[in-house]
């Protein structure tokens, strides 16, 4: 299976944040605790975490909220066992939205961590 392949099933799942916020909730942190126990299993994989903001807010403060979400979401998989040497982030702020409509709905699906395979 090609990396593009095993991204296109995603296997692991994206995280999503309230309003402004980087701090994780309880649906997060289930989320991510089952995303480590799959790196856990697949030790060689490597991955990168992307930030991403809604369109609301200047390009320079949602490009800074996506780092630290980001940077959220790898500590806390850090926290569970899985190697920070396996782990990039990147923030894209609000340039990669998933949903372009000015919609409360579609903000909180553009407010996310998402995983991208990078090596297997």
């Amino acid at each position: 299976m090609t990396l593009e392949e095993l991204n296109a099933q995603q296997p692991l799942a994206s995280v999503h944040f309230e309003f402004d916020r980087s701090d994780l909730s309880e649906e997060a942190r289930a989320i991510l605790q089952k995303n480590a126990q799959w790196l856990q299993r697949w030790t060689s994989t490597r991955i990168n975490i992307e930030g991403h903001a809604d369109s609301r807010g200047t390009s320079e403060y949602n490009l800074a909220l996506g780092e630290r979400r980001a940077a959220s979401v790898r500590d806390y998989l850090v926290s569970l066992g899985v190697d920070a040497s396996r782990i990039n982030t990147v923030s894209y702020g609000e340039e990669r939205p998933l949903c372009t409509e000015e919609t409360e709905e579609c903000w909180a699906r553009n407010r996310r961590g998402q995983f991208v395979i990078t090596a297997k």
